[in-house]
């Protein structure tokens, strides 16, 4: 699937990848003064959807819930232990596709890491505390195996955005976090997230979240055909999009982004003016051209005409 239709789904999930066996500091009951105890992380990964992650997350002012199975007591650590640049268990946002990913994407792959990803692999900069990130785990130069990839986003910790606290729960993803795009292991068996093989960095800068807008509310349902049965009037095209729809600027700007960071072009195939998309600058990007062409037309609700024809292969 392409990258933006990843993006463009709903079931993110919270991954909390422990690399290796750790014990932390963290109150199961966080009172006033709360009093830590010994909470061991096993090495691996819990998972949780992003929804039920964010309720009560944060127990108590500076304290972080780990995500813990049912026989295990709750643990709340203090934030820059799960959160900071030296800690033991990472915490991630990861949309993940469930089938090995397309064969054209193992020729766009920078090199690779053990297990998953611990830090963002984008360019060295400061981070809002004004500390240096820690440097990623070395790269490895292992072959990939597309039966054990699958095809992801992850989103990073902010330390503006999510999973900051709002009150007891955790902030939503946000533009302050910053996203990536991977070839995650997993089992090719099960599909699980695999800790001992082998992740890889598709060649894509990194990018701001984007949360999808709401689709448009379904219309009315209209009332029975007469008894006559006269035949239903054929379905009409969207009509031409026009200054309304010049409007919806947040929409637009995130059509651009993509288009940007998919063609890796400085023009913009989308003419706001004439309401067209040039398909033949797409050449090679078919498949994301055929989903941004059909997610705009959606959220604008006017059409927007293409001109020329995509050309699958090699990009421009």
């Amino acid at each position: 699937m392409a990258l933006v239709a990843l993006l463009l789904a709903s079931d993110v999930r919270v991954v909390q990848y422990a690399p290796r066996a750790a014990v932390l500091k963290g109150c199961a009951e966080c009172r006033e003064q709360p009093v830590d105890d010994a909470c061991e992380v096993r090495a691996g990964f819990a998972i949780q959807p992003i929804d039920d992650y964010a309720k009560d997350r944060w127990p108590a002012p500076g304290r972080l819930k780990l995500l813990r199975s049912k026989a295990e007591p709750d643990c709340a650590v203090p934030a820059k232990v799960l959160l900071g640049p030296r800690a033991q268990v990472k915490l991630l946002a990861v949309r993940m596709e469930s089938a090995p990913p397309a064969a054209a994407l193992l020729d766009k792959l920078g090199p690779g890491v053990d297990g998953w990803p611990q830090g963002q692999a984008s360019g060295l900069r400061l981070q809002a505390s004004g500390h240096l990130p820690t440097p990623s785990p070395p790269m490895i130069s292992r072959q990939p195996d597309r039966a054990a990839l699958r095809e992801a986003v992850i989103c990073w910790p902010s330390e503006r955005g999510w999973p900051q606290a709002v009150a007891r729960d955790a902030r939503p993803l946000d533009a302050s976090n910053r996203c990536e795009a991977w070839l995650l292991s997993v089992n090719p068996d099960t599909g699980e997230p695999d800790p001992d093989g082998a992740s890889f960095r598709l060649r894509q800068a990194s990018f701001a979240y984007a949360a999808p807008e709401p689709a448009a509310p379904a219309p009315p349902r209209e009332a029975p055909a007469p008894a006559a049965r006269e035949p239903a009037p054929k379905a009409q095209a969207p009509p031409h999009c026009t200054d309304a729809a010049r409007a919806q600027s947040a929409t637009l700007d995130r059509f651009d982004q993509w288009d940007r960071q998919i063609r890796s072009a400085t023009r913009a195939s989308l003419d706001r003016g004439a309401w067209t998309l040039d398909a033949a600058a797409w050449a090679g990007h078919c498949q994301e051209l055929e989903v941004l062409h059909a997610a705009i037309e959606q959220q604008l609700s006017c059409a927007v005409a293409l001109l020329g024809r995509c050309v699958p292969g090699e990009a421009r």
